[in-house]
């Protein structure tokens, strides 16, 4: 995660103060911000420092699933004076207009940008900060995530998903617009996530920052792929689209028996039961050791997903050498055809044609697997570390 010595003394005179309620991405961001010299605080509703004390709470823990929670909720690397937790404000994201979150005075004052997850304490901070200070927004998913689904559920009732009910819509759009115009920029995973902010106003584009995030899983095995064996991994619901692979599965079902469709993730009784097939298995939620092993056997990964800001899964194929098949709305960024094909959202028909292709042609199958590995490296750490403390540090220029 190291820079140059010049960059190191920019970001070092920058000051950050993290707003992030929950523990997304292991709080790398904050991580990041630390290693260079640049985080002032970080503001969240529950977090430990990775000391002793923390790991000896963490092992008194009995039961399996908590004792995983809390892990999740150790900030590595970051010292616990750095650390202020507002437990009031778990509940708060993308939720109406929330009441302001109580930072410090000098924090108020001190900090040249305040990073927010999707605006979450963004709401009554531009009066309270320096007229000069910025307030940056990471835009994690499409804003429109809740249109899609709701539109996706009313064409599919039985899966049996319950829709965003109307007045969530309108607290979910007041606090998306909230967002978009109070902000002074935009980070966004991925440019499906730039397009999706352009659809609420075209004015708001020249706030957007690409800046995509990263892949640490590692996969020390070698990969044994068996033919045609297609792998989907997430969550199984209608955002995700399994459904439009279910309905590509039975497609080649009756051309190519010798596909089979592996389907790992957390399904609900009704999804088990529409999804079930005689070319389909359902693992169900798996381990990451696991999953692990899953990747190493597919021959290829599919997920036409409808609404993300950026599927880590796909990069974790990637990294495993698996050409992909995904729709536009992962939220990430390859050349198509290059360490795979992109599909058009809702189209089975285009999903069992980039399996055929990829499958009956062993050399490109080859090529696409390179290319993966080639493209996952684009997505290491060092990589977003890089592109986030760049774009900070554009941001704080003017400042001094």
């Amino acid at each position: 995660m190291r820079a140059t010595e010049a960059d190191e003394g920019l970001y070092g005179r920058m000051r950050v103060t993290m707003l992030q309620p929950g523990a997304r991405h292991n709080y790398m961001q904050s991580r990041f911000l630390y290693a260079h010299g640049a985080l002032r605080r970080l503001y969240t509703d529950f977090a430990m420092p990775d000391t002793p004390l923390a790991r000896l709470v963490h092992g008194l823990v009995p039961k399996e699933g908590i004792r995983a929670s809390l892990a999740r909720r150790v900030v590595k690397d970051v010292p616990g004076h750095l650390i202020r937790n507002i437990p009031s404000v778990r509940k708060q994201n993308r939720i109406g207009r929330p009441a302001p979150w109580p930072i410090g005075r000098r924090d108020l004052s001190m900090s040249d940008i305040f990073y927010t997850q999707y605006y979450s304490g963004g709401h009554g901070l531009r009066d309270r900060i320096r007229p000069d200070a910025k307030i940056v927004s990471d835009v994690f998913t499409v804003p429109s995530t809740h249109k899609i689904v709701n539109a996706e559920v009313a064409a599919f009732p039985e899966w049996g998903e319950h829709p965003f009910d109307t007045s969530l819509c309108e607290r979910y759009e007041r606090f998306t617009h909230d967002m978009l115009d109070d902000s002074d920029a935009l980070f966004c995973p991925a440019q499906s996530v730039i397009d999706d902010i352009e659809s609420y106003g075209a004015h708001h584009a020249g706030k957007c920052v690409l800046v995509p995030y990263a892949s640490s899983l590692a996969f020390p095995a070698v990969p044994q792929p068996v033919p045609k064996r297609i792998l989907f991994a997430g969550t199984l619901t209608l955002r995700k689209g399994p459904h439009y692979v279910k309905m590509a599965a039975e497609r080649l079902a009756r051309t190519d028996p010798a596909f089979r469709f592996v389907f790992a993730g957390g399904v609900s009784d009704a999804a088990r039961r529409l999804l079930e097939g005689p070319n389909v298995e359902l693992l169900g939620h798996l381990s990451r050791d696991r999953m692990v092993e899953q990747f190493a056997r597919a021959d290829v990964f599919v997920l036409p997903s409808l609404a993300e800001g950026s599927a880590g899964v796909v990069l974790e194929a990637m990294s495993a050498a698996l050409p992909v098949v995904v729709s536009r709305g992962v939220g990430i960024d390859f050349p198509d055809g290059g360490p795979g094909f992109y599909v058009p959202d809702r189209d089975p028909d285009a999903i069992a044609a980039a399996l055929v292709r990829i499958c009956d042609d062993r050399p490109l199958r080859e090529h696409m697997s390179r290319e993966a590995l080639v493209r996952s490296s684009a997505y290491g750490l060092p990589a977003w570390d890089k592109r986030f403390m760049a774009s900070l540090a554009r941001l704080c220029e003017g400042l001094e």
